[in-house]
């Protein structure tokens, strides 16, 4: 449960709310066995006391409420209305009721405010974790252990929390108003507290087991869904629903046999905790009848104990099935914990270098790079880029091209080497300033789940209507969306579905050319678009490209013929420099590739 503890930080803006949930829970769970024990005032006004001795341990106790449990052998003072007995009765189980309704609502009070503390640090902690986490981790385990994990986490602490106050409090107070009734008949409690916690210890263990287990099945179901509905159009193409589906029903069938083992264990529960209450009530209810006929308590002590004996014993079944539910809750604090103690960041200079007007030059001193364990992805590359000038890095798939331009923002880090930008190691200035002055436009184009007008904005997010409207016709973008039913204001879907290939790469074209960047970065940038929206776009990124450092990452190299030089590369390395024609000219790496796009054999 240290896990679960862990949380608490979370609580800290709110603490004022914290101490008035703890106050409200800790009356109405003190009022409960107060009002029960009202009841003798009522069943005495109504029968009238028996006569019969008053246990010594009962005497004296004025300065706790506690003086009207005494039953002399003959009444004292004026006899008590039951109607008044009956009133003051009802009023107390109604400021019971009251404080009871307040706990559990100030329970979820501080149970959601914990939970939405919580997934906004789940949420920043992810949005700060280097590339290379998110290079080994499954987009549906995070989904799954933000969503699922968190959804676990609010059915147990949100209704929950209220008793876990509640339930304690009642019980600790309920037997002391037991021991003061008769003593002898609460050491049956002594048999039942400990059976009780230690069945419910063990549950709690088996069902923590079966819960962690039950989560990282949901993280696979999850992954399984979100590649399915991700590529659903491969799906179809291949005809490979049926086994899709089989994948979905196995994952499936496997979180409903955890599942279903965890509801064993928790059924177990209540059958084995209820006899074992239900052993103590009887027992109570025998040996009461002992204690009325040798005269040390009264019938009507006798009924008050039974019911603060009913009141208790349903608060520790119910405390019981809370701790079953926080063994969940456990388990998803614990999935929670592991996510945010990775602490994969790239690191943060202590003192970063100012970020100068950026003139746009980008450096590479003998950089190598490698993902995580496997072969270097780039080695000992040397390239300098002048400010304004169009660089395009060619070759075949896997030569490292993205990789250089991944570097140049600071998605990665070297393994080797420096990049520098001016001059600057951008290890050494904070990374956001650094990339404000870029802009990039990825091979994955990406739109979010809002307005073409809010895609754009993105880029800038302080950018007025006529800049919004600018940056589109330079990519040749603001015809189509004038087309839509809403303009700019028409929704795109999800991930841009509504629209085709290539307007969402225009889109997004238009989302960095927005930014108005020192350095531009365009991978694969019109890798989307039909022959006629490529020159339209090619004119429009010519003009965006001026007295601005371009890098283009291009497949088709037709694309990149006015390109200022061409760094073709292999296996992570530059294989040769220049220009389109001299790089043709040299027939080399770059010529074979061009000859073959064009579908011409070399000489």
């Amino acid at each position: 449960m240290s896990d679960l503890w862990r949380l608490r930080v979370y609580l800290k803006p709110y603490w004022k709310g914290v101490v008035l949930a703890l106050l409200v829970m800790c009356a109405a769970g003190a009022l409960a066995p107060l009002a029960i024990s009202k009841t003798k005032h009522l069943f005495d006004a109504i029968i009238g006391p028996v006569a019969g001795s008053v246990p010594g341990d009962m005497r004296g106790m004025d300065g706790i409420g506690i003086a009207e449990v005494e039953a002399p052998k003959e009444p004292a003072g004026e006899p008590v209305d039951p109607l008044d007995a009956a009133l003051e009765l009802l009023l107390f189980l109604f400021l019971a009721a009251t404080a009871t309704g307040a706990s559990i609502y100030m329970g979820e009070y501080v149970g959601q405010h914990l939970l939405m503390e919580l997934r906004h640090a789940l949420f920043r902690h992810l949005q700060g974790l280097a590339m290379s986490f998110y290079d080994r981790q499954r987009v549906g385990d995070m989904i799954s252990r933000i969503n699922t994990d968190t959804m676990v986490l609010q059915r147990a602490l949100g209704p929950n929390m209220g008793w876990l106050v509640v339930a304690p409090v009642t019980i600790g107070y309920g037997i002391v108003w037991m021991v003061l009734l008769s003593w002898r008949l609460t050491v049956v409690l002594v048999v039942l507290l400990p059976v009780v916690a230690l069945i419910t210890w063990a549950i709690g263990l088996r069902i923590r087991s079966l819960a962690r287990r039950m989560q990282e099945k949901m993280g696979d179901l999850t992954t399984v869904l979100h590649e399915a509905l991700a590529g659903v159009r491969v799906v179809k193409i291949f005809g490979i629903q049926q086994q899709m589906q089989e994948r979905f029903h196995a994952e499936n069938t496997g979180v409903l046999v955890t599942e279903m083992k965890a509801a064993l264990a928790r059924g177990l529960n209540s059958p084995i905790v209820g006899t074992t209450i239900g052993a103590t009530i009887v027992g109570v209810l025998y040996y009461g009848s002992l204690e009325v006929a040798a005269n040390r308590i009264t019938p009507s002590e006798v009924m008050m104990f039974l019911f603060q004996l009913q009141l208790v014993t349903t608060q520790i079944n119910r405390l019981s099935r809370v701790n079953l539910n926080l063994a969940r809750a456990a388990a998803a604090a614990t999935r929670h914990r592991e996510l945010l103690d990775v602490a994969e960041h790239l690191p943060s200079p202590a003192e970063p270098l100012p970020v100068p007007a950026v003139e746009g030059r980008v450096t590479f001193e003998n950089v190598s790079f490698s993902y995580a364990d496997r072969s270097p992805a780039i080695s000992e590359f040397n390239l300098d880029i002048a400010p304004g000038e169009v660089v395009a890095l060619a070759g075949p798939s896997g030569a490292g091209k993205t990789t250089v331009a991944n570097l140049i923002p600071r998605l990665y880090d070297p393994t080797e080497g420096r990049v520098l930008v001016d001059g600057v190691d951008v290890c050494a200035v904070d990374r956001q300033e650094l990339r404000a002055h870029m802009s990039i436009v990825p091979q994955e184009t990406l739109l979010f789940g809002a307005s073409v007008r809010e895609n754009i904005a993105y880029g800038k997010l302080n950018a007025t209507s006529d800049e919004i409207i600018d940056a589109a016709k330079m990519a040749n973008a603001h015809e189509f969306i004038m087309q839509m039913p809403e303009g700019y204001d028409t929704q795109v879907g999800d991930r841009g579905t509504q629209l085709s290939g290539g307007q969402r790469q225009r889109i997004a074209i238009a989302r960095a050319v927005l930014r108005n960047p020192r350095i531009l970065i365009l991978d694969e940038a019109t890798s989307s678009l039909d022959s006629e929206s490529e020159v339209a776009i090619h004119r429009a990124l010519k003009n965006a490209m001026q007295d601005r450092t371009s890098i283009i990452i291009a497949h088709r190299l037709s694309t990149i013929r006015d390109a200022d030089r061409i760094v073709t590369m292999e296996q992570g390395r530059i294989a040769e420099v220049g220009t389109h024609d001299e790089l043709l000219a040299r027939g080399g790496l770059y010529a074979r590739l061009y000859q073959m796009q064009q579908g011409t054999k070399p000489d």
